[in-house]
């Protein structure tokens, strides 16, 4: 009896994992079906200001921007050491996104730290990667919201020069061995294990460089749409996207909002009024909304879709 004990221990862990795994993904694709029907009227009502294929044209920006995401995500995952087959990670990736629609900002983490965890990649790993991508693409968020930086003087005043004292601190941020010394002492104070090895200075630049690629797509979705309702395509192009980088940077630090509900749409719509009126901004900043969403659903479906191909496993980068 005490031997068959062990067995009867992992053959629990073995149905309880896929389990709770399966109801995290439910709840989950549950938060997104109840945040898109909570928005349905007002993003329907936008999208009847725009041309069909303006907004096609934005929802191909928006994939495009989120695929890289992944890539970066995947990327950094790499450089830790684990380089995860690209099936099984935007399965994990893109399933797990629908983890932002419930408030708080940790769901999306935690369920990649659960599902990674069934591809043989260790939790704190899988935890540092999501925290890395998410802080490497808000720091240079904040920076190339810089480009709105005059719209944002025009709405708000002086007062915003005081948002240039953090522009040192974020720089500095990104030299490796700054970063580093910060990953070191807070996996030291969470009495973690501390990296298998330090960020290099490629490693960072390579980041960086992919995330000013993200925000140039990923914004270019509201450009296209502010175009669409009559801006100037020049004067639209920085406070669109820089705009859009700034609002969207926000988000995770409101981690009470889910998706960043509201806010992003609030700092939107104050950018945008100095190349659109406001009954358009508003339009651009609800249809945003919407094309995002749509963005979320349709690459979550297709990554669930994907069937299951060998090498399922994540493969440890030597």
């Amino acid at each position: 009896m005490t031997l068959d004990a062990p067995e009867d221990s992992r053959r629990r862990t073995t149905w309880r994992r896929p389990l709770v795994s399966g109801v995290l993904v439910v709840v989950m694709v549950g938060a997104f079906g109840w945040a898109l029907r909570g928005q349905w009227d007002d993003i329907v009502e936008s999208l009847r200001s725009q041309h069909w294929y303006v907004v096609a044209g934005a929802l191909v920006l928006a994939l495009a921007g989120v695929f890289l995401s992944f890539l970066i995500w995947r990327g950094t995952l790499a450089v830790l050491g684990n380089r995860l087959p690209v099936r099984p990670g935007a399965r994990l990736f893109f399933v797990t996104q629908l983890g932002k629609y419930l408030p708080g900002a940790v769901w999306p983490v935690v369920a990649q730290m659960r599902l990674g965890k069934e591809l043989g990649v260790p939790k704190q790993r899988m935890g540092l990667a999501f925290l890395l991508t998410l802080g490497l693409s808000t720091l240079v968020g904040i920076l190339v919201g810089a480009a709105a930086l005059p719209a944002l003087l025009r709405a708000e005043g002086r007062i915003v020069l005081l948002g240039l004292l953090a522009v040192p601190i974020l720089v500095a941020l990104l030299v490796p061995k700054v970063l580093n010394a910060l990953l070191a002492t807070g996996l030291r104070l969470l009495r973690r294990p501390g990296l298998e090895r330090p960020l290099h200075e490629r490693d960072v630049l390579r980041g960086v460089g992919s995330a000013l690629l993200f925000w140039l797509v990923y914004g270019g979705h509201v450009w296209l749409l502010a175009v669409g309702l009559g801006a100037d395509p020049w004067e639209a192009l920085p406070v669109a996207i820089g705009g859009f980088a700034i609002a969207f940077s926000l988000g995770p630090l409101l981690v009470v909002l889910p998706a960043g509900a509201g806010v992003r749409e609030a700092v939107l719509v104050v950018l945008l009024h100095s190349v659109l009126p406001t009954a358009e901004a508003t339009a651009v900043a609800l249809t945003s909304r919407g094309v995002l969403m749509a963005t979320d659903g349709l690459l979550a479906l297709a990554a669930a879709l994907i069937p299951k191909g060998p090498g399922g496993s994540a493969d440890a980068v030597t």
